[in-house]
């Protein structure tokens, strides 16, 4: 690409504002201009934190939901990276809350993999679908589950995350929170509706997932109390 648009990607990333408007100023055609990875400068902006120059960007015809050669867009990035105000500002200009990524992924989740509950709220709030799938089947709340995340979690059940939904081997969310050791966040699956019976693929009901036998202790008392 371009000299000029390789400098305005890198004003953008290091949040030169003054750098950014001169460049556009001079050229206008360069404000969706891409770089190798196919980010624009907006993408950079919300990388780098900036809100001046994603504003500035967005007042000079960015794209908003612009796809990098990941199909990433900014929102996923700020949401991945916990930009909350960016992410605030790009929601609130139109961004798409339902677009994925070539891994199927989608902004929700990202927030919910990256422990961002500010995030998550206002993604559910502009009308992110909790129940949206990525390539291996999974939704926000497997990531919530995998990695320990119950507020989160609860979050998303409170947005009719749908609780014993499978994935692409059979697994469910009380399935990958019982194999991430997670206990906590299994009981409260658990006391939300979970199926602690349902088998996965393999014949593998959830409590399967372990061999940690004081985690194992952990969900049976749960069980029966």
């Amino acid at each position: 690409m371009s000299r000029t648009g390789g400098s305005l990607h890198t004003y953008a990333q290091s949040g030169d504002l003054a750098g950014v408007k001169t460049l556009i100023e001079s050229n206008k055609n360069v404000v969706n201009s891409k770089d190798e990875d196919e980010r624009t400068p907006l993408h950079w902006s919300v990388s780098g934190g900036h809100l001046p120059i994603v504003d500035f960007l967005l007042s000079q015809g960015a794209t908003i939901d612009a796809q990098d050669d990941a199909a990433w867009t900014p929102l996923m990035i700020a949401s991945s990276s916990g930009r909350i105000d960016i992410a605030e500002r790009l929601i609130r200009a139109g961004a798409d809350v339902q677009a994925q990524n070539d891994n199927g992924q989608s902004s929700l989740h990202y927030a919910a993999s990256k422990k961002q509950p500010e995030i998550v709220d206002m993604l559910l709030g502009a009308g992110a679908d909790p129940n949206m799938r990525d390539k291996y089947e999974q939704t926000p709340l497997f990531r919530a589950a995998a990695l320990g995340y119950t507020n989160i979690a609860r979050m998303l059940i409170r947005a009719k995350a749908r609780i014993n939904i499978k994935d692409f081997v059979g697994n469910t969310p009380l399935h990958v929170a019982i194999e991430g050791g997670n206990g906590d966040l299994a009981v409260m699956l658990m006391q939300t509706g979970a199926d602690v019976d349902v088998e996965n693929m393999e014949k593998m009901a959830p409590i399967e997932m372990t061999k940690d036998t004081n985690l194992k202790k952990f969900i049976e008392k749960a069980l029966v109390e």
